[in-house]
């Protein structure tokens, strides 16, 4: 059987190229594992370094995919987990243990919503579950969507070729258009809208006019919080900006990397669970839990998301400065904490950040950047030393570099083909925001 190499690969031994085959004999997507990803088999991480298997050196710009705020093997959390899974076995008989309970108790301190909490293993599971227990409580299966939510059947919706045939009709995206949201609404009972919060793209205002209509309309908001109920701020986004969803779901951030997600929310939504199931084995796992209680702990004070920040700041302004220098139309904007970057010409974007995996700096064009806590001033410099040494080399790879150097028109294109968001939506609401 021949083995092709990815398009990507950064392989430049033959113990990595052999490490890059077994994987994708046995294992590996080389579309979604490694040209969509970073195309390295990897050993270990510490902090906001992880070493490849030729000990190669990088520096994650993800925090693991937003799952590691506090980095990669944060001694606290490691040391908790290691103790409690010593002291209980890490797995119990019955679904009830008291970490559980603690961490539920804890969400409802720092999130105003969450009477009750459900939980999961990852945020499709924890998106999956808030959709059926909206439609167990209305007694309606129309749910309105926008933003990603997960690999589930029902929200592929968004990428029909992706999708089975027999996807979930009764889920409708409308692409962040507060108008489409509406005309559909006025058509069908809605059960209920779930959105997640593109905070680069979308201020505030959009989601408080977004929940005006929601409640209008009679239908339950989910704000899917998997990415910024750790990330944007103490309480997630909507504590911040005064929303009052009746579920949010949570995950990336909230065990510091071990697997745990969950719905929170309004009780009389949540007991809605009665009348269906929701069950899973691994609700009897101790360690998840213990691996909260000690990250929201260490995110209770408010430093380690201050530190993300300011990292976030450093890096932006950086990379901005790069691109200026070297006129190229490219922008790093908005929240520090998880900023995008957007080119003119996208592949020139990919190229750049190709460039940067191969000097050792994880990041990816149309992935979100999320600066864990871990991440180091030097880390900062590095990385911006090494953009000014990528950029050119992407520009020698890419033909003609093409683009409107509208940032406004590719931010529209950005968003399309990110997250689906129409073109109208995004001119109406990120005009006039800061692109620097």
């Amino acid at each position: 059987m021949s083995i092709s190499m990815p398009s990507a690969t950064l392989a430049t031994t033959e113990g990595h190229k052999s490490a890059l085959r077994r994987a994708l004999r046995v294992t590996a997507s080389e579309k979604w594992d490694l040209n969509r990803r970073f195309p390295v088999v990897m050993t270990r991480a510490s902090g906001a370094h992880v070493w490849d298997v030729d000990g190669k050196q990088y520096v994650d710009f993800t925090s693991c995919s937003g799952a590691a705020p506090l980095g990669a093997g944060y001694e606290p959390v490691v040391a908790h987990v290691a103790a409690e899974m010593r002291r209980t076995g890490g797995i119990l008989p019955g679904p009830l243990s008291v970490h559980r309970v603690e961490v539920a108790e804890r969400l409802a301190e720092i999130f105003p919503v969450a009477q009750r909490s459900m939980f999961f293993r990852t945020g499709s599971c924890a998106t999956t579950a808030a959709v059926r227990l909206a439609r167990a409580h209305t007694g309606v299966n129309l749910v309105l969507t926008s933003g990603y939510h997960g690999w589930h059947d029902w929200h592929l919706q968004d990428r029909p070729r992706m999708g089975l045939p027999d996807r979930d009709w009764d889920s409708v995206d409308f692409r962040y258009d507060l108008d489409l949201l509406n005309d559909l609404a006025k058509v069908q009972r809605v059960a209920a809208v779930i959105i997640t919060p593109e905070v680069n793209f979308f201020p505030p205002e959009y989601h408080r006019e977004l929940q005006n209509l929601v409640r209008r309309h009679g239908a339950l908001l989910i704000l899917d919080e998997v990415m910024t109920g750790f990330r944007y701020a103490l309480g997630g986004y909507h504590t911040a900006v005064g929303l009052t969803p009746d579920l949010i779901t949570l995950s990336k951030g909230l065990a510091n990397g071990m697997a745990l997600s969950a719905v929170s929310g309004r009780a009389d939504v949540l007991n809605a669970a009665e009348k269906t199931y929701l069950g899973n084995t691994y609700q009897r796992e101790v360690t998840p839990f213990a691996a909260a209680l000690s990250t929201l702990d260490a995110l209770r004070g408010g430093d380690a998301l201050a530190r993300m920040s300011q990292i976030g700041e450093q890096l932006m302004s950086g990379l901005n400065k790069v691109f200026a220098g070297q006129q190229v139309e490219a922008w790093a904007f908005a929240w520090p904490t998880m900023f995008d970057v957007v080119f003119a010409d996208a592949e020139l974007g990919h190229a750049f950040f190709q460039e940067m995996w191969s000097r050792g700096f994880l990041m990816q064009y149309g992935g979100r950047f999320m600066p864990s806590a871990a991440l180091a001033d030097a880390d900062v410099r590095s990385a911006i030393e090494a953009a000014g040494q990528a950029l050119p080399a992407a520009l020698a790879r890419v033909e003609s570099a093409s683009g409107d150097p509208d940032p406004i028109a590719a931010a529209v294109r950005f968003a399309g083909d990110h997250f689906v968001a129409t073109s109208d939506s995004v001119r109406r609401w990120i005009t006039g925001r800061s692109q620097s």
